[in-house]
């Protein structure tokens, strides 16, 4: 079960499809001192693929689920408030099931601190994508189109981005 599977969301339009590329089979494992692997719960964490101003973002296995995740872990100094925020937007988010909305899998607290275990996927940020080619105005007002359909799910559900 190892195999790489794609997924395509099109909300009835093929312009507007958007392909997920996820991998079960973990890359090369980051290791503690001991020679295992690092551990978040039950995660198995391989590397950090991004921070933001809550947290990190990291690239980790489910060996239970035999998947690939992101988990979004907690800054270590993040003030209570953060913690509740966060379990309720993973709340919030394991409610919502729609194909510009990444699902959660997974919300807990692992060394004090609170994390959300969530699909992996792979790509680039929306500046990026844009820096990658010319592209032409259609191109972009679709993607921009996919977006605006994710965010206003997340707002029919009662979530707000704070970033």
């Amino acid at each position: 079960m190892l195999d790489d599977t794609i997924r395509t969301h099109a909300d009835g339009d093929p312009a507007l499809a958007r392909t997920v590329v996820r991998s079960a089979s973990p890359p090369a494992v980051a290791v503690a001192d001991e020679g295992a692997p690092e551990r978040l719960g039950r995660y198995l964490v391989l590397e950090s693929i991004g921070a933001g101003g809550m947290g990190q973002v990291l690239r980790a296995f489910d060996p239970k689920l035999d998947r690939a995740v992101a988990i979004k872990l907690l800054h270590p100094t993040a003030d209570p408030d953060d913690h509740a925020r966060l379990l309720r937007e993973a709340q919030a988010m394991a409610k919502l099931s729609h194909p510009h909305v990444v699902p959660v899998f997974d919300v807990g607290i692992a060394r004090g601190r609170v994390f959300v275990a969530m699909d992996l996927v792979r790509g680039t940020t929306l500046r990026g994508w844009l820096r990658a080619a010319p592209r032409p105005w259609q191109e972009v007002v679709g993607m921009l189109v996919q977006a605006g359909r994710g965010l206003a799910a997340a707002h029919a559900a009662g979530l707000v981005h704070r970033d």
